[in-house]
C-alpha cells in the first residue's frame, strides 16, 4: 500500500514538474533565466525515484513468466507448534477441529498455503468455509491446489479466473478440452488365401520332424518345378540380352572406336 502510494506520488510531482517547466519556457522565451534548468534536475530526481518505485512492477511482469513457478509455486514453512498441532488432528481425522484452528491460522499467516490447503481437505462441501479456504488456495502457484479450488469454486459458482500463472492459466484450460471420441473401426475385406512358400525338402529344422504329407508333397513338387523353370527362362533371357548387348558394342571396327576415343580426349581436355 505504501509503494502504490509513493507511485501515486512521485508521478504526480513528476508530471506537475515537467508541466511547470513546458509553461515557463513558453511564457519566457526571449529571457536569459534558469529556472528551466533547475525544471529539468527536478524532473530528473523525480524520474529516478519513479524508476525505484516503478522498477518491482515491471520486472515482476517480465520475470513472472520464466521465474515464477521457481519463486512462487515453493515456499519454506515456517516452524509453527498450531501448525504442526494441525496437521496432527488431520492425519488422525478430526476435521471439525482442524478447519478452524485452519481459518484461525489464516487469519495470523495469510502468506503461508498450508493450512488454507488442509482447510479445504478438512471443509464440509457446500459450505462457507470450503469457499474462504478455495479463494484463498486459489491465490498461489501449485498447480494441483489451483485446479482442486477452481473446482469447488464452481460448485459454489464462482469463476476465479484468470490466475496470476499462465501456467495455472494453461491446465486449466486443457480440463475444459471435450476427450475426442473413439474413431470409428474401418472394416477391410478379407483377403485371400496367399500362396505357401515352396519348401525344400533337403532342410530340416530339427531331428525327427514328420515328412510332408503325400499330396502336399506332390503339390510342392509341382510348384518347385514350375518356379525353376521360370528362373531358367529367366536366366536365358538375361543372358541373350547381355549377349546381344556385347555383340553391338562389338560390332564397330577397331580404328573407329580409336578414333573416336581421341576425339573424346581431345574435348575433355580442351
Amino acid at each position: 500500500m505504501i509503494l502504490i502510494a509513493l507511485r501515486l506520488l512521485f508521478g504526480g510531482a513528476l508530471a506537475y514538474a515537467v508541466y511547470e517547466a513546458w509553461a515557463n519556457g513558453r511564457a519566457n522565451l526571449e529571457r536569459g533565466d534558469i529556472l528551466n534548468a533547475y525544471y529539468v534536475a527536478v524532473s530528473v530526481g523525480l524520474a529516478i525515484l519513479n524508476a525505484v518505485v516503478w522498477a518491482p512492477f515491471f520486472g515482476a511482469k517480465l520475470s513472472d513468466p520464466i521465474t515464477g513457478t521457481i519463486t512462487k509455486s515453493t515456499y519454506v514453512e515456517r516452524y509453527n507448534y498450531l501448525l504442526r498441532f494441525i496437521k496432527w488432528l488431520d492425519n488422525r481425522e478430526f476435521r471439525a477441529l482442524a478447519r478452524w484452528l485452519c481459518f484461525a491460522e489464516g487469519v495470523r499467516h495469510p502468506a503461508q498455503p498450508m493450512h488454507f490447503v488442509i482447510g479445504l481437505n478438512n471443509a464440509r462441501p457446500g459450505s462457507w468455509l470450503e469457499k474462504i479456504f478455495a479463494l484463498e488456495v486459489f491465490r498461489f502457484h501449485n498447480i494441483q491446489n489451483c485446479v482442486q479450488a477452481c473446482q469447488v469454486l464452481r460448485r459454489h459458482g464462482i469463476d476465479p479466473r484468470p490466475h496470476a500463472n499462465h501456467e495455472v492459466n494453461i491446465v486449466l484450460m486443457s480440463l475444459e478440452r471435450e476427450v475426442r471420441p473413439d474413431p470409428e473401426v474401418l472394416a477391410l475385406p478379407r483377403g485371400e488365401n496367399p500362396a505357401r512358400p515352396v519348401r525344400n525338402e533337403k532342410i530340416r529344422l530339427f531331428d525327427g520332424a514328420p515328412a510332408p504329407e503325400p499330396v502336399a508333397r506332390a503339390a510342392l513338387t509341382e510348384q518347385s518345378t514350375a518356379v525353376r523353370a521360370q528362373n531358367t527362362e529367366a536366366a536365358k533371357n538375361a543372358k541373350g540380352e547381355s549377349t546381344g548387348g556385347s555383340a553391338r558394342t562389338t560390332s564397330y571396327p577397331a580404328w573407329l572406336q580409336r578414333l573416336w576415343s581421341r576425339v573424346w580426349r581431345f574435348i575433355e581436355t580442351h
